[in-house]
């Protein structure tokens, strides 16, 4: 055996391709989180800098909770297709309709904090919806033979 073949795992087996994601949706999920809250962390320090301490948690408050928001759908999608594969597609697009209409509850019933500042906290939500959408993505063309094929 070569060294090429012990590293993709043998003779006969399919070499792994780089940055691909062997994980399913658990893979799409930690990824999606994990280059949210560098971005939500980036935002929140841009804001300290530039606006001060009440800025900086007020971009952490608004990216956190689409963060925390948006990491329960993801594992909503990915427990229903680890557990019921033909709901799995029904039950992602309730739990993203569900986050809207928890969001949207959030916005209008909790008051916000006398400290929280409007621009951070749309920066730092903003930020973590298009962070969010953009590596769930990229992970999931990485993921898609491993999650579709045979």
């Amino acid at each position: 055996m070569s060294g090429r073949e012990i590293a993709s795992g043998g003779a006969g087996r399919r070499r792994r391709r780089r940055w691909e994601n062997r994980a399913g949706w658990w893979g799409i999920l930690r990824w999606s989180a994990g280059a949210t809250a560098v971005a939500v962390l980036m935002v929140t320090g841009a804001a300290g800098l530039l606006h001060g301490s009440a800025a900086a948690f007020s971009a952490l408050l608004g990216g956190g909770v689409v963060l925390v928001l948006s990491a329960l759908t993801g594992a909503t999608t990915a427990l229903a297709w680890d557990h019921a594969r033909d709901l799995a597609l029904p039950l992602a697009m309730g739990a993203l309709v569900a986050k809207l209409a928890l969001y949207a509850m959030l916005l209008a019933a909790v008051p916000p904090p006398s400290w929280a500042e409007v621009l951070p906290t749309a920066a730092g939500a903003l930020a973590a919806v298009g962070v969010w959408q953009v590596a769930e993505v990229l992970v999931f063309a990485r993921t898609r033979r491993s999650v579709y094929g045979p």
